[in-house]
């Protein structure tokens, strides 16, 4: 049973239009940071995805903003990690990010995340923690836990 729903369709979903919509779905089934996820759960996480479209310089996420139930893929493009001010890293094509407010004690964004090519295009998933928290995505917090917790270990060791 192929949940993606192969049927032709006569006009992109609403907020897909930009990439192509085998190309986005692509794109999430074989997202490094989602390897392993059943086919269930990655089709329910590509329909509750929109696609935006950002410039240079514009912040998708402010360090210390409270969590406003999403995080994002990024389909093309390259983003700049600051905290406090201070570049400390990016994220790459294909890369999943601001799920680490989910997991933090006070459930706010640990790092400004902003556009650093000339554009970016992303995936944004609005996903409230008890949905998380639920059997059908039981597996995405699991594989989100585990890419944070990497995340937070990597960092601490930038400085350390």
């Amino acid at each position: 049973m192929n949940l993606f729903m192969d049927q032709e369709l006569s006009e992109p979903p609403i907020g897909k239009g930009f990439m192509d919509y085998e190309e986005v779905k692509q794109i999430l089934s074989r997202c490094p940071d989602l390897t392993g996820l059943d086919e269930a759960a990655t089709a329910a996480l590509f329909w509750l995805g929109e696609e935006r479209t950002l410039r240079e310089g514009e912040v998708i996420y402010a360090e210390g903003d409270k969590l406003d139930n999403t995080f994002c893929l990024l389909l093309s493009g390259d983003l700049i990690v600051e905290k406090a001010g201070a570049i400390i890293g990016g994220i790459w094509e294909h890369q999943i990010f601001g799920e680490m407010a989910y997991f933090t004690r006070e459930r706010q964004r640990t790092a400004t995340l902003r556009v650093g090519s000339t554009r970016a295009v992303i995936l944004k998933f609005q996903l409230a923690p008890a949905e998380l928290s639920s059997a059908r995505f039981s597996t995405l917090r699991r594989y989100l836990g585990l890419h944070t917790w990497d995340r937070f270990v990597s960092t601490s060791q930038c400085f350390a």
